[in-house]
């Protein structure tokens, strides 16, 4: 159940004595966008008893120790929201409309370990098993998952490309590009949840278990 924060109301997560023994990996989480695409803001809408923000947390933080958490529109909201868990850092990137790879800047900068998971807010769907596959076979490159040739989440960085992603100098127009453009390797994933963000109605009213005509 939800606990009031003045207005605001705290994380539907499990509390972090309840959870399994965890990998020492931050996780990086982007949810500062304004969902132009969805109407609405997302990150909020309602899922699985919290909402879509909450479960990308809370399935993240089922296999990584620390969540850097990127916010940026209604970022305040979020900071409310988040900021008493123990295991979640939130970096408020006051750029964020310039696009999302501002938010992982902002991020890398605060990632502590040797390794990062990436992914966003509006991927609600990742288990703890799609994160340990892709940590079975980390190295040192930018490991892609992909499904069915669709590239998708959570992306496994060494902190040395994360910290390459933080130079000054560095301006690509994509996270995508910026790490296309250095040594990578794509991981075939059977799981389609790996490539289901939630970014229209369409797609939320599937993530619901019902359809559009």
């Amino acid at each position: 159940m939800n606990h009031k924060l003045g207005k605001h109301q705290r994380a539907v997560i499990s509390p972090i004595v309840d959870m399994s023994p965890r990998e020492n990996v931050d996780c990086i989480i982007t949810a500062a966008g304004l969902s132009s695409r969805m109407g609405q803001w997302k990150m909020m809408l309602p899922y699985n008893g919290g909402t879509i923000l909450d479960s990308s947390i809370e399935n993240a933080r089922q296999f990584c120790q620390r969540i850097i958490l990127v916010v940026g529109y209604r970022g305040e909201e979020l900071l409310a929201r988040y900021n008493n868990e123990s295991d979640i850092t939130v970096i408020i990137n006051n750029n964020y409309a310039s696009g999302l790879f501002s938010s992982i800047q902002a991020a890398g900068k605060n990632v502590n370990t040797e390794y990062c998971f990436i992914t966003h807010g509006d991927i609600p769907c990742l288990n703890r098993e799609i994160y340990h596959q892709i940590w079975l076979k980390r190295g040192p490159y930018a490991l892609l998952p992909c499904h069915q040739g669709t590239p998708g989440h959570p992306v496994l960085l060494p902190k040395k490309i994360i910290q390459q992603a933080c130079m000054d100098d560095v301006t690509p127009t994509s996270m995508r590009e910026f790490l296309l453009a250095g040594e990578y390797r794509y991981l075939n994933m059977n799981q389609p949840q790996t490539v289901l963000d939630i970014d229209t109605p369409e797609a939320y009213q599937l993530l619901l278990g019902t359809s559009h005509d």
